[in-house]
């Protein structure tokens, strides 16, 4: 019923790809931030094309993220395997001009991995990947960068996540931000946050407490709740990309939040309609899932309809 329920939902000329056998696909693009005059300076919209990164046969490449070690730039993903139904934490080199490097495979399990949080803390490395669906939130600790990780803690939580990011770290403890599935299953979702510190007496080293406060406050479910991407600054502001959506299409399209005077506050919007990617016919793209950025990239995760060979 929910696959008849977004054919009914999909534009025309979607939908007469899809009756066409185009297939529903996952990829990542990328492109120089926009600084030409008139470019609209607003995150992820304005002139210039967004690129493709070459994919591999079989695979999907979503939910991207920027990480920047020892001068080198380095973007991690997921790698979903459509033969295996399974998402791994993958990534690859990606220099400021010059090809991006093969990828290479860091993080796979019993469990479906995705969405990599990456970032530095006491001058190490971590990461925590998205395990909702193990009802987990799983702390990984870098031992040689990029290749070489070991759990510090699943933590069990009891419900399930998606996209956790970094909302700060100080020496003390970190904070964490989620977004918390709906129990009877859905695309709407609520956020929760939550604060790991270190502490010797708990497993791993590590103690995880929800912030219950933060979470009645904003109990009510939503559409667009869920975290598409690491937070950045922007215009003197802090920006939290998020993923839109309606019961038909999960991720259709990006809304940014700019956190001002303490509250979210709506920015922009990025749609499959407002953006261009190299290769992909306009109405092939069906919708936006992740971004992140730095001084020099802009890079997206998207859905799209691929052409049957």
């Amino acid at each position: 019923m929910n696959q008849l329920y977004r054919l009914l939902h999909t534009p025309p000329a979607s939908l007469l790809k899809t009756l066409a056998g185009w297939k529903e696909t996952y990829a990542i693009a990328l492109r120089p931030v926009p600084t030409a005059p008139g470019c609209d300076p607003l995150p992820a919209l304005g002139q210039g094309r967004y690129t493709c990164l070459p994919g591999t046969p079989g695979h999907w490449y979503t939910d991207p993220q920027l990480f920047a070690r020892a001068g080198e730039r380095w973007l991690f993903f997921e790698d979903f395997d459509l033969a295996a139904n399974k998402g791994a934490i993958a990534a690859l080199p990606l220099p400021v001009d010059g090809r991006p490097g093969e990828p290479r495979t860091l993080l796979q399990g019993e469990s479906h991995l995705t969405f990599p949080t990456v970032f530095e803390w006491n001058g190490e490395v971590w990461l925590i990947p998205g395990t909702g669906e193990d009802r987990t939130l799983c702390l990984y600790r870098c031992r040689r960068f990029p290749d070489d990780w070991e759990l510090v803690r699943a933590f069990p939580v009891g419900m399930e996540l998606a996209g956790t990011i970094l909302l700060d770290a100080a020496p003390e403890a970190m904070t964490l931000l989620s977004a918390q599935r709906q129990p009877e299953g859905g695309p709407a979702a609520r956020l929760r946050r939550f604060t790991l510190r270190p502490d010797p007496a708990a497993e791993g080293g590590f103690a995880l407490e929800e912030d219950e406060p933060f979470g009645l406050e904003h109990r009510a479910y939503g559409l667009d709740v869920c975290n598409a991407g690491p937070l950045f600054c922007w215009g003197g502001q802090q920006i939290r990309p998020a993923r839109g959506g309606t019961r038909a299409q999960e991720d259709a399209y990006l809304q940014f939040w700019a956190r001002r005077d303490g509250r979210e506050t709506p920015l922009c919007a990025a749609t499959p309609r407002n953006i261009e990617v190299e290769g992909v016919d306009p109405s092939a793209l069906l919708g936006i899932r992740s971004y992140c950025r730095d001084e020099q990239l802009e890079v997206l995760g998207i859905r799209c309809l691929a052409r049957p060979r």
